[in-house]
């Protein structure tokens, strides 16, 4: 009963494989776009996923098929893929931080950038600026709070010797 279940179900991802094969090469399947980014440039980190998957794929396919039993898969395996999922992931996050830049809508740099721009620029600088300042003000601030609770610890500590020599002295009077 198994095998007939086996059968039906291969020959079901068989017929699943011809049908998407038929249709990307009828074109109604794109692959042109498979490895560019947004903007049309190709993407290492896709391609990188894209041969890793594959690799590893025909490769537990072909020892599946010679020892007839579904193996053990490696750690190292495993890890290798998710590093490459991850550049993949990273990489598509990058690219989607800053749209406008990967879709080439936004400035160039070219010197012709609006009034408005430049006004919204000026405001950033000068409030990164006074936060800069403000932040500068604060580590002075706190830079003499630790000067002063230095100090407080110096006389302490110098008090405390005093107090040990007396006591050390005391004792040797009596004696």
């Amino acid at each position: 009963m198994a095998q007939i279940y086996g059968i039906l179900f291969s020959a079901f991802l068989g017929l699943l494989g011809l049908t998407i094969l038929w249709l990307i090469w009828t074109r109604r399947i794109n692959l042109t776009d498979l490895l560019n980014e947004a903007n049309g440039q190709a993407s290492m980190s896709r391609f990188q996923l894209l041969v890793f998957t594959f690799v590893i794929a025909i490769s537990l396919f072909g020892v599946t098929e010679a020892k007839k039993d579904f193996p053990d898969i490696p750690s190292g395996i495993l890890t290798l893929l998710g590093i490459s999922a991850s550049t993949y992931a990273v990489g598509k996050g990058i690219s989607y931080s800053a749209p406008e830049v990967m879709m080439g809508t936004g400035p160039t740099g070219d010197g012709d950038d609006t009034d408005e721009e430049a006004d919204d620029a000026a405001t950033h600088a000068d409030d990164a600026k006074a936060h800069a300042d403000a932040a500068k003000q604060a580590a002075q601030e706190a830079q003499e709070a630790l000067n002063a609770q230095r100090a407080v610890a110096q006389q302490a500590a110098d008090s405390a010797a005093q107090a040990k020599q007396a006591a050390e002295q005391a004792k040797v009077t009596k004696s």
